[in-house]
């Protein structure tokens, strides 16, 4: 879900929530970890003043970093399309 900002001056942000349903605490974190640092290499891709929260399903555990990566690149290319 993303939401176009008032000011366009603001940066993009990011809001994550893994529930419990997707592990235990250490595999929790690896996802957040994984989705933070894929939103910092995706600068070039980030929408300008829009505030994106992403929320990760049970299946993100089993997910390589590539995959998560590449969910989260075409999740920022359609909200920088809208």
């Amino acid at each position: 879900m993303a939401r176009a900002g008032d000011d366009p001056d603001k940066t993009a942000r990011l809001g994550i929530t893994v529930s419990k349903k997707v592990g235990k605490a250490v595999v929790r974190n690896k996802v957040k970890r994984w989705l933070r640092e894929s939103y910092r290499k995706l600068s070039s891709e980030k929408p300008g003043a829009c505030d994106v929260v992403v929320i990760a399903k049970p299946s993100a555990a089993a997910s390589s970093f590539q995959a998560i990566a590449s969910e989260l690149r075409k999740l920022l290319l359609s909200v920088k399309a809208s």
